[in-house]
């Protein structure tokens, strides 16, 4: 990561682009961190420390970001209404107990809010790892909000095919945990954080057909050109638990393209579809040519310029077939006259049934 970070520093430092946090001005966007376990003993894939997460609470605090309501920050976005320049969202998925005993504590010692995605399947089981409805239903009387996570945390699209009987079967697990939450806790948002932060376009439109506001784990920021079934989230635990990396995130902005014309996010081997995808991008404005001379996106540990069409149009792809599973393209590019850079993801998965 960190040679990651000295590559996409380097074309911003160059053109005397500094990466601190802004004032408190007015800003169309809002930035997400996505957290699952807090705790010492976890996989530490997923997880960060007690002490880590109070660092990037602290961090949070002492540099003036405001910490969002997500409901309020994504009813601003839409309707148009000014946030704080450095406003931040904080979400957690799985509804991990420890969430409960050692991140609760430290939130509300700032009094941040906080979504919480629930998977309701173990909550129902008993699962000892999870947190129980009465936890939940505490949460949420201290001001915390729940959505929903599924009811099993399956895959959703690492199925033989996509047929009828697919999104039927995909549609009813998360109805099922939309009604269980609302049994069990209330009223709950139409909002789905797809396990694994996987899915593909027909789910996506599905989701938008029934009203959900989906998010994935891609990385990047959120404004009103954003794709509203595809929702990406600053991963913040695990590699990217750092602070000095994750600093970087956080002062970034959404890159303004149309993300509702990306491509689509599964990748077929077993069907013979092309490995390397590429993805082509429409900038919603024309940037300077220092702008995007500086464009590079991070592939496979490597950094890559893309290859513009026009002063709008670009596309990227690997140099080599993405490995099976999840991978991700991670595009930057300096905003011209701001200290401040744009940020961009698109997460694929390769998949063979």
């Amino acid at each position: 990561m960190l040679h990651l970070r000295k590559i996409f520093l380097a074309p911003l430092i160059a053109c005397g682009t500094w990466l601190l946090p802004l004032p408190a001005l007015a800003a169309d966007h809002f930035n997400t961190l996505l957290y699952h376990h807090v705790s010492d003993v976890t996989p530490r894939s997923t997880s960060l420390s007690p002490d880590e997460f109070a660092a990037h609470m602290a961090y949070l605090h002492d540099n003036n970001y405001t910490v969002l309501d997500l409901g309020e920050a994504i009813n601003a976005v839409q309707s148009g209404q000014p946030l704080a320049q450095n406003s931040i969202v904080i979400t957690f998925d799985d509804a991990w107990k420890n969430i409960y005993t050692n991140a609760l504590p430290i939130l509300e010692e700032y009094g941040y809010p906080y979504t919480i995605f629930v998977n309701t399947d173990p909550v129902d089981q008993g699962n000892r790892f999870a947190m129980t409805w009465e936890m939940l239903r505490d949460v949420k009387q201290r001001g915390g909000t729940l959505a929903n996570h599924t009811s099993d945390h399956d895959y959703l699209v690492r199925k033989p095919e996509y047929n009828e009987q697919w999104l039927a079967d995909a549609l009813a697990n998360i109805d099922n945990a939309q009604q269980r939450l609302i049994a069990e806790t209330g009223a709950t948002p139409k909002w789905l954080a797809y396990p694994y932060g996987e899915y593909n376009l027909t789910l996506k439109q599905a989701l938008k057909d029934k009203g959900y506001i989906a998010f994935g784990q891609q990385s990047g920021g959120i404004a009103k050109f954003s794709d509203w079934q595809a929702l990406p989230r600053f991963p913040a635990a695990g590699p990217y638990a750092n602070l000095k990396s994750l600093k970087l995130k956080l002062a970034s902005q959404p890159m303004p393209v149309d993300y509702a014309a990306f491509p689509e996010t599964v990748i077929r081997i077993d069907q013979g579809q092309a490995n390397p995808p590429i993805l082509t991008a429409t900038m919603l404005k024309q940037e300077k040519k220092g702008v995007r001379q500086q464009l590079r996106c991070f592939i496979l540990g490597a950094a890559t310029a893309p290859d513009w069409s026009d002063t709008t149009h670009w596309q990227i792809s690997a140099n080599k077939a993405l490995p099976e599973g999840r991978s991700r393209y991670n595009c930057t590019a300096p905003i011209w006259g701001q200290k401040n850079y744009y940020w961009l993801s698109q997460q694929w998965l390769i998949y063979a049934e």
